[in-house]
């Protein structure tokens, strides 16, 4: 199973089953996305709540007995660990390990392995990387510069997020379970305010921009340059142009846009004609992908979907097929 490809909505409930007896049933509801893991140790024992819906899942869980598990194939997520006990070890681009009071946040495609010790108990969730880019690109009404990076490790005594908590305690609690089981619309609100909660709480590189009640006032350079930017987006002006345009040096110009903008010159061109390009997908004009790619400067196709997808969390493709 790629990364890409929808899995089946489910919540498993187990208590205190024996390694191999958990792992049957989770490789079961997964299809063959677990198959090559390898068998855990003799004398592991899991249990508590785990769910899987489309684009997230929700869990609260608890292990006896200290092991380490190599994963399959690398999925486009970010996951969350709120330990309540024991500790928990990534080993991704360096280590982080999660305590009692320690949080986390790993990008999923980096993991290459975990470790679970010292009677390791945890509520947490994993989301879709592009739940996040399509959220924030709406709420700062802008296409995002860059990837979205939330803080590797957060001090859990921090009252927002008992919030947190206690929203996986609802979603993977008994009483909601007729409701979360038995259609799409309430997984998907639950999606929506996970997002919006670890958006809200979780700090990441966004976080300033989304805090700031008001825009700071760019400068009459900079608005220049962003206005002719916005008036020919199809027109890739160089900064040394756009500089003499607005009648300042290049370096004002570039300062005055990694200041206001959040981004380079090229960069900010990049947002304008690939907002331009998404507004054409959304009207169902301008023909193929690839054709509305072309008209708004994009020569590679593949390159294009991959600027959007990182700007709004969907792929052109996502936006097309939403209008039919």
């Amino acid at each position: 199973m790629s990364p890409g490809t929808p899995r089946k909505q489910f919540m498993l409930r187990s208590t205190n089953m024996r390694s191999d007896d958990f792992a049957a049933l989770f490789t079961q509801l997964h299809g063959t996305l677990y198959d090559d893991m390898p068998r855990l140790p003799e004398g592991i024992v899991i249990g508590g709540v785990y769910g899987r819906f489309e684009g997230m899942s929700v869990r609260r869980m608890h292990y006896q007995g200290d092991f380490t598990l190599v994963l399959p194939t690398p999925q486009d997520e970010i996951t969350f660990v709120l330990p309540t006990a024991g500790k928990i070890i990534f080993d991704h681009r360096g280590e982080s390990i999660g305590g009692a009071q320690v949080g986390l946040a790993v990008d999923k495609l980096d993991i290459r392995s975990v470790r679970f010790a010292e009677g390791h108990a945890q509520c947490g969730m994993s989301l879709r990387r592009g739940l996040f880019a399509e959220r924030l690109s709406t709420l700062l009404e802008r296409p995002l510069a860059a990837p979205v990076r939330f803080a590797p490790l957060v001090d859990l005594k921090v009252v927002a997020f008992q919030g947190i908590r206690a929203l996986l305690e609802l979603a993977t609690g008994t009483e909601f379970d007729a409701l979360i089981t038995s259609g799409v619309l309430m997984p998907l609100r639950l999606q929506e305010m996970l997002v919006d909660a670890l958006l809200e709480t979780w700090p990441h590189n966004y976080s300033e921009a989304l805090h700031s009640p008001t825009p700071s006032l760019a400068p009459r350079h900079v608005k220049l340059a962003m206005a002719y930017i916005r008036e020919h987006p199809t027109n890739l002006a160089s900064g040394s142009e756009l500089a003499g345009l607005a009648n300042v040096s290049l370096r004002a110009l570039q300062e005055g846009f990694r200041r206001f903008a959040g981004t380079s010159i090229v960069g900010y061109q990049r947002q304008v004609r690939l907002e331009r390009a998404r507004q054409v997908l959304a009207s169902e004009e301008g023909g193929s992908v690839a054709e509305v790619a072309l008209q708004h400067g994009f020569s590679n196709a593949g390159r294009f979907s991959h600027y959007f997808q990182r700007a709004f969390g969907v792929s052109p493709a996502q936006v097309r097929h939403r209008q039919r």
